[in-house]
C-alpha cells in the first residue's frame, strides 16, 4: 500500500463539497482507503495497489465523490487531435521498447497541483512503475520542445545535454556515475548497451528512466505540459498516462494527443466489460436486480451498458468480471453482508509436499542466509546468455507484454544473481537462497511441462571461495540427514576445476562452485560470488 498525503481544502474543492472528520474516517474508509491522519490542513490515506488511479488528489476526489453520492454523472475524457508526432526506433526494443505520450494545454499551477503532481509522479514510480524500472514518468514545459521528437537508444558517451537541476552538460555516462538521480537508478540500465532518449529539434529532453533536461523544466509559469511514460510493459505505460490526463483534465485542463509510430496516445475511450447478474448475486449471496446492481457500480464510477459494463479509461485495475464484482460488494458495504459458516466444514493445513521445503528455509536461515521470492517468469537473455548456458527449449510466453517475461526459468541460479545485480546498492556480503519452483518441457506430462522444485543459493562478497561454499552444503547436508559426494564437473557458469556436481545416495541432484568472472561481467556485478543448487524431489 502507498501512503499519500493530500491538502485537504484542495481535494474538498475538488469533491465539491466539504466533508466533517467524523465523515472522513467512518465514510471514506469503506472504500478501500482508510484514513491515516487527518488534520484541518492535511489527510494521509493508505492506497491500496489495486486503484493506483486514487493516488493523485485529482483521482482520490473523484472516487469520493462518487463513492459518496455527490457526484452524479460519470465522468468521460477526450483528448483532441494534433499534428504533433514521435517516431521510435528499433534500438530502444531490448532496453525500454515501449513508450506513450500526451499534450496538456491550460494548466494553471497552484501550488496544490504542483504538490498532487509531483506526489503522483513519484509514486507511481514506486509502485506501478516499480521504482521506475517497469514504468517512468516525464512532465515537460511542452512550449521549449520543438517537435518533432524521436525516442531511441544512444551511445553513452555520444551525446550531452544538461541534466534537471544541473548546470553544466553531461554525457549519458557521466549523468549515471555522478547525478545523484542516475547513481540512484543506475542500475536499471546495467545490461545496456545503448541508453534510451527522447530528443527534439535542439537536443535531449529526456533520459529515461533516470532524467530529464533542465531545458524543459516545469516552472510556476508553465501554461502548457508534455508527459512521456516509457516503459518496459506497453499496457502499464498507457494506463499511467491515462492515469495523470485524466487527474490533470479534472482541473479544467485540455488533453491533447501525440501520434506516436501508427499510434496515437492517450486512447481516453471507455471500456466495456460483460457482466452475468446471476452471477454477482450467487458470489455475493445476494438478491439485487439490474436496476440495484447499476446504482452500486454508478458510486464505484462504472455503469451499465447495453452490451455490459463502461469501465473509465483510468480504471487499468479492472481485468476480469471478478474484479466488477468486488466493486459491488465495495459499493454494498461488506458490513451489510450477513455472516455464514459454510455447509461443508473444514480445516486447512500444509500440504505434505511442502513440509520439506520449510525444513530446508530453516536450515538456510540457521546458516546466515536471507530468503528472497523471485518471478518463476524470466526470458533467455537472463536465463541463459548470461549464465553461458546453451539456450535449451523452455516453456515460453506466447505474445509476452514485456520483454523480461518472454518463459518460464528452467534453473532456480539465475534469478539469485539478478537479485545480487539489483541490490550492489547495499552492502556486502550479501547471502541470499531461494526455493522455488522451475518449469522443464517434457512429453510425457499432460500439460507438456514438468514444475519441479529447487533452492539455490548464492553468497557475494570481496573474498568469496570454493570452500565457503562447499562448507555451507555440508553444514546444509548435515542438518538435513543426508549424507552426499562431490564429483568434478565442467559447467560454463562456474570456474574450470572450481565446480562438482552433487550426488545424494548415488542420484545427481545439483551444482556447486565459484560462479565465472563472465557471468559476473555480464550481471555487472564487481564482487565474487559463489553458490549451488539442489533439486527438491531428490532430497526426499
Amino acid at each position: 500500500m502507498a501512503s499519500v498525503i493530500f491538502d485537504r481544502k484542495d481535494v474538498e474543492l475538488l469533491i465539491g463539497q466539504k466533508l466533517k472528520d467524523d465523515e472522513w474516517k467512518e465514510k471514506v474508509p469503506m472504500l478501500g482507503c482508510p484514513i491515516e491522519k487527518i488534520t484541518s490542513n492535511e489527510i494521509e490515506v493508505e492506497i491500496f495497489p489495486n486503484r493506483p488511479d486514487m493516488l493523485s488528489a485529482e483521482g482520490f476526489a473523484r472516487a469520493i465523490s462518487m463513492f459518496l453520492g455527490i457526484r452524479k454523472n460519470i465522468p468521460s475524457y477526450t483528448a483532441k487531435n494534433s499534428e504533433l508526432s514521435m517516431s521510435v526506433e528499433d534500438s530502444v526494443r531490448y532496453i525500454r521498447p515501449y513508450v506513450a505520450g500526451a499534450v496538456v494545454k491550460n494548466v494553471k499551477l497552484t501550488s496544490a497541483m504542483i504538490a498532487s503532481l509531483m506526489q503522483v509522479q513519484e509514486k507511481l514510480h514506486q509502485t506501478a512503475g516499480r521504482k521506475r524500472k517497469k514504468v517512468a514518468i516525464g512532465v515537460h514545459d511542452f512550449d521549449a520542445i520543438k517537435f518533432p521528437l524521436k525516442y531511441y537508444g544512444a551511445e553513452p558517451s555520444s551525446i550531452k545535454f544538461i541534466p534537471l537541476e544541473g548546470n553544466k552538460e553531461m554525457t549519458l555516462t557521466e549523468i549515471l556515475k555522478y547525478h545523484k538521480k542516475g547513481r540512484d537508478y543506475a542500475h536499471i540500465l546495467d545490461n545496456a548497451k545503448k541508453y534510451p532518449v527522447i530528443i527534439d529539434k535542439q537536443g535531449v529532453i529526456s533520459f529515461p528512466p533516470i532524467i530529464n533536461s533542465e531545458r524543459t523544466k516545469v516552472k510556476k509559469t508553465t501554461k502548457n505540459l508534455f508527459i512521456d511514460v516509457t516503459g518496459t510493459d506497453e499496457k502499464e505505460v498507457n494506463a499511467v498516462l491515462n492515469i495523470i490526463v485524466t487527474s490533470l483534465a479534472d482541473r479544467g485542463c485540455s488533453i491533447e494527443k501525440i501520434k506516436i509510430g501508427n499510434k496515437e496516445t492517450p486512447n481516453l475511450m471507455k471500456g466495456e466489460m460483460k457482466v452475468n447478474v446471476n452471477h454477482v448475486n450467487k458470489l455475493l449471496g445476494t438478491n439485487m436486480d439490474k436496476n440495484e446492481i447499476n446504482e452500486m457500480l454508478k458510486k464505484m464510477g462504472l455503469m451499465i451498458r447495453a452490451d455490459g459494463v463502461s469501465i473509465p479509461c483510468y480504471r487499468s485495475d479492472i481485468m476480469h468480471e471478478i474484479d466488477i464484482i468486488e466493486d459491488v460488494a465495495i459499493a454494498h458495504g461488506y458490513m451489510n453482508f450477513e455472516p455464514e459458516i459454510p455447509d461443508v466444514p473444514g480445516t486447512g493445513k500444509r500440504l505434505e509436499e511442502r513440509e520439506l521445503d520449510n525444513v530446508l528455509r530453516e536450515i538456510m536461515v540457521g546458516c546466515g542466509f536471507q530468503e528472497v521470492i523471485n518471478l518463476i517468469l524470466t526470458n533467455e537473455d537472463d536465463e541463459f546468455d548470461k549464465m553461458q548456458q546453451p539456450r535449451i527449449s523452455a516453456c515460453k510466453t506466447l505474445n509476452p507484454v514485456t520483454v523480461e517475461c518472454t518463459m518460464l526459468r528452467t534453473n532456480i541460479l539465475a534469478s539469485l544473481m539478478k537479485t545480487i545485480t539489483q541490490n550492489k546498492h547495499n552492502d556486502f556480503p550479501q547471502k541470499i537462497f531461494e526455493v522455488g519452483e522451475v518449469a522443464i518441457l517434457d512429453a510425457n506430462q499432460e500439460t507438456g511441462v514438468l514444475h519441479k522444485t529447487q533452492l539455490g543459493c548464492v553468497m557475494s562478497n570481496i573474498s568469496i571461495n570454493y570452500k565457503e561454499i562447499t562448507s555451507v552444503l555440508d553444514a546444509f547436508m548435515k542438518n538435513l540427514g543426508k549424507r552426499y559426494n562431490l564429483k568434478p564437473k565442467a559447467d560454463k557458469s562456474f570456474i574450470d576445476s572450481r565446480c562438482a556436481e552433487i550426488f545424494v545416495e548415488g542420484i545427481s541432484c545439483g551444482v556447486i562452485g565459484e560462479i565465472h568472472p563472465q557471468v559476473l561481467n555480464n550481471w555487472r556485478i564487481e564482487m565474487p560470488c559463489a553458490g549451488f543448487w539442489v533439486g527438491v524431489d531428490e532430497l526426499k
